[in-house]
């Protein structure tokens, strides 16, 4: 019986974890426009040195 349960778990975790909403506040919005901003300049600065 336990051979079961535990695949079970897992299972049932997995698709909880799936089912979270995604959070979008404030602060994800302000740190993902920071790293976009990073990636220009340093592609830029590859860009230059070819």
């Amino acid at each position: 019986m336990p051979i079961l349960i535990i695949p079970l778990a897992f299972v049932l975790w997995y698709f909880a974890y799936e089912a979270k909403p995604i959070k979008n506040d404030e602060a994800t919005s302000l740190w993902e426009e920071e790293n976009y901003v990073k990636r220009a300049k340093l592609l830029n600065i590859l860009k230059e040195s070819f």
